[in-house]
């Protein structure tokens, strides 16, 4: 699948996407996994960049905070659905394709987000060279990835070939274990901080939570991770 494709699907999906945050009981943890991230993480006077920001959650909630933020999203819909919603004059939308075609005139964010993004780049290393490159020196980049781990991840790849089912896993590019993600981005010059796993509420994860550990029944994983090097 194209990244067009994979556009169009989120246009597609965008207003029943952002009613989730109201409805299920999933997106509401991920709402607070990320947020008690940021009550940790993030200042109120930082500059964001919100790549892949979807309906503008997290865009609006830091730019109430005092943050001044930029939302960058593919899907019109998406956009469309971030300005209607917008709470904050501290947040600025843009919709533009992912990884940026050119990101010199984002560079010196201090925190980068990446929620549900990264697994439908089809270069993810790319991606997170660019990151790197938004952030100034000790920036912080806090990024999810499917967890390749997770028993429902392997069921739901199987489903998806027979039934075509769940619709998104056709446009999925990148999933990965807690170890081999955080190889990756220390290769790619970042220090991790912190890993919280998330997102357990579909059957299969429910039924095998009491007996086995975090990464079998979690179906992400998040991480907060430090630009290496410092500033002045």
């Amino acid at each position: 699948m194209s990244s067009n494709q994979a556009i169009d699907f989120h246009d597609d999906i965008a207003a029943d996407f952002d009613q989730k945050y109201e409805s299920s009981a999933a997106f509401r943890e991920r709402f607070k996994v990320w947020t008690d991230l940021f009550r940790r993480y993030v200042k109120p006077t930082d500059q964001v960049i919100d790549l892949g920001c979807g309906s503008g959650i997290f865009s609006n909630y830091l730019g109430t905070k005092g943050c001044q933020v930029i939302g960058i999203d593919g899907s019109a819909a998406m956009i469309h659905l971030c300005n209607s919603k917008k709470t904050s004059a501290n947040v600025h939308y843009v919709r533009q394709s992912l990884p940026l075609i050119d990101s010199v005139p984002y560079h010196n964010q201090d925190i980068v987000l990446m929620s549900s993004l990264l697994e439908y780049i089809a270069d993810a290393e790319e991606i997170i060279r660019q990151v790197n490159d938004l952030l100034r020196p000790s920036g912080l980049f806090i990024v999810s990835i499917p967890n390749e781990t997770s028993i429902y991840r392997r069921v739901e790849r199987i489903l998806f070939r027979l039934i075509k089912r769940p619709r998104y896993v056709a446009h999925l590019r990148n999933r990965s274990t807690e170890i081999r993600f955080r190889q990756q981005l220390t290769a790619s010059g970042f220090d991790v901080l912190e890993r919280v796993y998330f997102s357990n509420h579909d059957p299969i994860s429910r039924i095998l939570k009491p007996f086995l550990t975090d990464q079998y029944v979690n179906n992400l994983f998040v991480v907060v991770c430090r630009k290496r090097g410092r500033s002045g």
